[in-house]
């Protein structure tokens, strides 16, 4: 059986992440903190699952020119290491347009929105940063986005899948809307 997993901000090879999100490593140490983002993510999903990765899956890079061939070049390198077969990312504000990032994955698009799951019929919109409101956020849809590493309260039902809020890997994203499904729909946000 397939199953679909979600994370966001992993920023590899971004030796500021380590101290500006707070991550367990010596400071400017990105190989480690690679191998254990990379380690956390092939523990977690498997071969034939999905992963959908809401954005910044390396740190600022220029994505034209040679500078750009050789930072494509670095991010397949990187998704190679990955043995989930299918992995889709929802470009964040590092990551190159959705057209130069389907060169290396399997999807790549600005936001990803379709309804029902296996607890329920809701809709689900995935973006890289929090919405104040999304399609169908007074009917009950569900928001999963990143950028904010934890930092942004969660609001009705919405929440932050990033690495930094989820022991360093993807999350099943059954387990996230599960308890997102739980929770009151947020009123007053606009529809």
């Amino acid at each position: 059986m397939t199953t679909t997993w979600v994370t966001a901000d992993t920023h590899f090879g971004q030796a500021e992440a380590i101290e500006l999100f707070g991550r367990p490593f010596a400071p400017g140490d990105t190989k480690a903190m690679d191998e254990l983002l990379l380690e956390r993510i092939n523990m977690r999903v498997g071969k034939r699952d999905r992963l959908i990765h809401l954005g910044d899956f390396t740190g600022p890079r220029e994505w034209k020119g040679q500078e750009g061939r050789k930072s494509l070049k670095e991010l397949r390198l990187l998704r190679k290491r990955i043995v989930c077969r299918q992995v889709e990312l929802v470009v964040g504000n590092q990551d190159p347009s959705p057209k130069r990032a389907r060169r290396v994955f399997e999807d790549a698009r600005t936001m990803l929105t379709w309804r029902g799951w296996s607890g329920g019929s809701e809709r689900i919109v995935c973006f890289h940063y929090p919405m104040r409101t999304w399609q169908g956020a007074l009917s009950g849809a569900m928001h999963l986005h990143g950028h904010m590493h934890g930092r942004f309260p969660p609001l009705g039902r919405s929440r932050d899948v990033g690495v930094d809020c989820w022991e360093y890997g993807p999350v099943k994203l059954d387990e996230v809307l599960s308890a997102l499904v739980a929770t009151p729909i947020a009123r007053g946000a606009g529809d």
